[in-house]
């Protein structure tokens, strides 16, 4: 006889719910920490990523809501992309009951996030620096938040938001119950869960310095100006979504333009883009509109897309621990993926990633196949310079009337302008007197066609037409003089 599912422990709702999503058996992290949660124990839970995490705390987190409906929860996860997904997954959880949520993250429009504080949700879905934000300027009330869930925590100390967390975790009440996910547990982590958790369950799935078993792990050594080659080489024999890593964002947005260049059909994703604009690029991905993705390591965190079949190191990461984020974006939950790092002139790195590492299995080195570089089969521009070309060619250019009249006026002889040597020569002849344009042509024959200097009246700069016509149209008013002051003094 088999043991039941940890999935029997949850109200009826959220067994509906996972039903309706057709997830029927609990991952290894979820069977760990979805009990001890439901009881309220903090807990310090590592597990690579991929496993299933989410879930493993929002499961929880929804069947305490509903019983406690005094109380409401904060998640705090480090990008923007991984707090929309929780987002996202709570409100398929949450369908059949009211316990609404507010999404808190940089880059959103703040007057909608006003107005979802001033509803007062149940549950904050946050990024710590919008948190902040909110605290400064009191429009977020957390005195009724008794739950909180760190997520990613290691990654969240990577970006430096420590001095964050713990000014948000210093405004909760007492007593507080707080759960901390994380992929790795560096010595940093161990100390924040010490200040943060008290008397906290351990629950540990796989190693923290073991990538995913299920990745397939290649590398290829090429030089520096072979490295686009051999990369379009592999996204024209490797089927499926491709995610492509690179260092620095300029590295994303300029490498992404090489690879349309070529026929590729991706996107570049960094931090330096709008929020509307990230969102975007990622349901394109998504929805497999975009095949390859070129990202930065906000994405190594920050996207859960189950179809990704390939990660592309184009640059070695910075550290081991973000080695095991990016290749983790592929075989997730139980799914084969495959990735391929290119070393061009950096083995010391790949070297440090080997000696932290503990490969299951070895990393295949794979030969290095150069072909030529197809010729470009689109032109490179900016996005919206084609449409600006249009509307350009709509434009009929047309003379100013000023230019218009000079013309007539030089057609007619009635005034002349020098040109070529004699014009020299004048220059020469008068140095400092300017010879004519076409407006001082234009302007002497308006004053020649008026009948009379006197009917010309003094405006302000920038008069619109409405009042020159009336200046011209209406009569000049008689004001009677007012005597002066010193006209008349009173005689002693």
């Amino acid at each position: 006889m088999t043991n039941p599912s940890v999935f029997v422990l949850l109200p009826e709702f959220l067994q509906t719910a996972l039903k309706r999503l057709s997830i029927v058996t609990p991952t290894p992290v979820q069977e760990g920490a979805i009990k001890d949660a439901l009881s309220g124990r903090d807990e310090l839970v590592t597990a690579p990523t991929g496993t299933g995490k989410t879930l493993a705390f929002l499961l929880p987190l929804a069947a305490r809501l509903q019983e406690r409906s005094n109380e409401n929860a904060l998640i705090l996860s480090p990008t923007r992309e991984l707090a929309q997904q929780t987002f996202e997954r709570w409100q398929e959880l949450c369908a059949d009951v009211a316990l609404p949520a507010a999404l808190i993250i940089g880059g959103d429009n703040i007057h909608k996030q006003f107005a979802d504080l001033r509803r007062h949700p149940r549950m904050i879905i946050a990024t710590p620096g919008r948190v902040i934000d909110h605290l400064q300027r009191k429009s977020i009330d957390l005195r009724q938040t008794h739950t909180l869930v760190l997520d990613e925590t290691d990654r969240m100390l990577d970006m430096g938001f420590i001095d964050d967390m713990r000014r948000i975790v210093s405004v909760l009440p007492a007593p507080r119950h707080t759960l901390l996910f994380s992929a790795t547990l560096p010595n940093e982590v161990k100390q924040l869960a010490k200040e943060f958790l008290s008397n906290p369950v351990r629950v540990q799935i796989g190693s923290v310095v073991k990538p995913a078993e299920l990745v397939l792990q290649e590398i290829v050594r090429v030089d520096i100006r072979e490295k686009l080659p051999q990369l379009l080489h592999e996204l024209n024999t490797r089927a499926g979504s491709i995610l492509v890593f690179v260092r620095t964002r300029h590295g994303a947005e300029r490498l992404a333009k090489q690879l349309k260049l070529y026929g590729q059909k991706c996107n570049a994703l960094h931090g330096d883009l709008r929020q509307n604009r990230r969102r975007q690029v990622l349901e394109f991905f998504k929805n497999g509109t975009v095949r390859v993705l070129v990202a930065t390591d906000v994405a190594a965190r920050g996207i859960d897309v189950p179809h990704i079949a390939h990660v592309i190191n184009y640059d070695l990461p910075q550290s081991p621990e973000d080695y095991i984020h990016r290749i983790g974006r592929t075989g997730r939950i139980n799914t084969v993926g495959n990735s391929i790092s290119f070393i061009a002139g950096d083995e010391d790195k790949w070297k440090d990633i080997c000696r932290a590492m503990q490969f299951a299995s070895p990393v295949r080195t794979v030969q290095k196949t150069i072909e030529p570089l197809p010729a470009p089969k689109f032109i490179a521009q900016e996005e919206g310079t084609a449409h600006a070309k249009s509307r350009r060619k709509k434009i009929i250019q047309t003379p100013s009337k000023a230019t218009a009249r000079a013309k007539e006026l030089l057609a007619s002889g009635e005034v002349y302008l020098p040109q070529g040597e004699e014009l020299k020569q004048a220059r020469q002849q008068a140095p400092s007197k300017k010879p004519q344009t076409f407006q001082k042509a234009t302007r002497a024959a308006q004053v020649l066609e008026e009948k009379s200097a006197t009917s010309f009246r003094a405006l302000k700069v920038g008069a619109s037409k409405k009042t020159l016509r009336n200046q011209q149209t209406a009569k000049p008013k008689k004001h009677p003089q007012k005597p002066s002051r010193f006209s008349k003094r009173k005689r002693h």
